[in-house]
């Protein structure tokens, strides 16, 4: 899962206004939409996104959270984090007013039979009206490749090899019209990536992934950092070939080379904190903020 976590929140860091749109519906003004950082990382919480928009004129914040399977213990899940994220917005907004927030959970995997369109976790007890935390389920495995296609936006292309209906001829669709219509060759890295992990991992192992390989140019999907962290975490071709990827990637975000010490020190915390924290650190903090971390010694 760690993988998957990797390859969905580089993909979906470059699309906001994709997730805030299917959020919202496709008759609703959307501005500014922006992945957002709140002081919940403080608690020791990692959330899979919160998602900032301007919705029909209000501000409104969606918390995104990807699930592989559907488990017992996933209603109190979203009901932690939506609460812990309103908290955080609660304390970072030192008095202003606070945005609603609602939460999406995205299953990629399960049951066959249909997901009713909410969830919930309840505090209280059954006679009393119902307090709580209420979440929208958008089971992406069940939808068609059409369906996905739909929502015009390339990021859910992404979700094709899921869908309930993929094959080698549906996905050969979807790479001609990613290629057709994405410009930005980052973005089409990233997609293209995206969908090869989600292919391998594919629950019903309908052997998807060669097809996806000889859809994309192996040198597209090398560009992304999805592969590159991959390449890490599995250690598949020993630690020094998986770092150099790696390394160009926090390379590219800084915008310089990187010295002997950093190279060093990304070595060193890959065995202390874990690929999947140099995941979200490279993914999703500021060159300056990135910088800082690794000046800092203490950085985890």
């Amino acid at each position: 899962m760690s993988t998957i976590d990797t390859a969905l929140r580089q993909v979906s860091r470059r699309f906001p206004e994709a997730f805030a749109r299917a959020m919202a519906g496709p008759k609703a003004t959307v501005r500014g939409a922006r992945w957002i950082e709140t002081q919940l990382a403080l608690r020791n919480r990692h959330l899979d996104r919160a998602l900032w928009a301007e919705v029909d004129g209000v501000a409104r914040v969606q918390h995104v959270e990807w699930g592989w399977r559907w488990t017992r213990s996933m209603p109190y899940r979203m009901f932690e984090y939506h609460a812990m994220l309103a908290m955080a917005l609660h304390a970072d907004a030192k008095g202003a007013v606070v945005p609603p927030v609602s939460s999406t959970l995205v299953l990629l995997s399960g049951r066959e039979r249909a997901w009713p369109a909410r969830g919930r976790y309840r505090t209280d007890d059954a006679l009393e009206p119902f307090s709580g935390a209420r979440f929208s389920v958008d089971a992406v495995y069940q939808r068609s490749v059409r369906s996905l296609r739909a929502r015009a936006s390339t990021l859910w292309l992404a979700f094709a090899p899921l869908a309930f209906d993929a094959d080698a001829h549906k996905l050969a669709e979807v790479a001609r019209e990613l290629t057709a219509t994405e410009r930005d060759d980052d973005r089409l890295a990233d997609l293209a990536a995206a969908m090869t992990v989600l292919a391998e991992a594919d629950g019903r192992d309908r052997g998807l992934a060669p097809t996806l390989a000889a859809l994309f140019p192996k040198e597209l999907i090398m560009r992304s950092p999805i592969y590159s962290l991959g390449r890490t975490e599995g250690r598949t071709e020993g630690l020094a070939e998986g770092l150099a990827p790696l390394g160009r990637q926090f390379s590219r975000r800084l915008g310089r080379e990187l010295t002997e010490a950093e190279r060093a020190l990304l070595a060193s915390r890959l065995d202390t904190i874990g690929p999947q924290r140099l995941g979200d650190v490279v993914l999703d903090l500021t060159p300056a903020e990135l910088a800082a971390w690794l000046a800092d010694p203490a950085a985890r």
